[in-house]
C-alpha cells in the first residue's frame, strides 16, 4: 500500500481524488491546499507519490517541486494547465489533464508506483 499525497485546493476534487486512491488500495496523505501545508507534511511524513494541482488559490505548487525532487518523490500534475505552462524542467513530467477520467488517474498512479 502506497502513501499518496494529495495537493488540491478545491475541496470536492480533493475528496474525489482521495476516494479514488483509497479504492485503489492506497492510503491518502492530506489533502493539503497550500504550499506551506504541503511543506509541513513533507517535513514530517514519507510519501511514495504526490498528486499536484498547479494553482492553489493565489499561489502555484512550483515551490514544492524541488522539495519533492530532493526527497526523490515522484509526482503527477493533475491540472487544467498545459505542460507548456509549467517550468521548463517539469514539462516532461506526468500530467493528467482536468477534467480527468478516474481510470486514467488510477492507471498513472499504478504505473509510477511500479516504475518510480
Amino acid at each position: 500500500m502506497a502513501r499518496i499525497l494529495v495537493v488540491e485546493d478545491e475541496n470536492f476534487q480533493a475528496m474525489e481524488m482521495s476516494w479514488m486512491i483509497e479504492d485503489a488500495g492506497h492510503s491518502v496523505v492530506g489533502p493539503e491546499a497550500s504550499v506551506e501545508a504541503t511543506r509541513k507534511v513533507l517535513a514530517q511524513q514519507r510519501v511514495d507519490l504526490a498528486l499536484l494541482d498547479v494553482l492553489l488559490g493565489s499561489e502555484t505548487v512550483f515551490p514544492v517541486l524541488r522539495l519533492l525532487d530532493g526527497l526523490s518523490t515522484p509526482f503527477i500534475f493533475v491540472t487544467s494547465y498545459a505542460p507548456s505552462a509549467l517550468p521548463a524542467e517539469y514539462q516532461a513530467r506526468p500530467l493528467i489533464p482536468k477534467p480527468y477520467k478516474p481510470e486514467a488517474l488510477v492507471s498513472s498512479i499504478q504505473a509510477i508506483l511500479k516504475n518510480p
